[in-house]
């Protein structure tokens, strides 16, 4: 994986969502499905600003 490849890391960041998803439909305790959620919702959002900046070719931290 290329650290700056904004690609890259938005196939990392789907992947974990889809890990969490599989998580969290299993068997937990109260408050382990919470952190999941809490996460998966954390999650969501990088993979939107991620898919937002890749979208927009930004390339150097000081684009935006």
């Amino acid at each position: 994986m290329n650290p700056l490849s904004l690609t890259d890391w938005f196939d990392v960041n789907v992947n974990q969502i889809e890990q969490l998803t599989t998580l969290v439909r299993s068997d937990l305790k109260p408050l382990e499905r919470k952190v999941i959620v809490a996460l998966v919702t954390t999650d969501v959002h990088a993979r939107d600003v991620i898919g937002d900046l890749r979208d927009q070719n930004v390339s150097s931290i000081t684009e935006f």
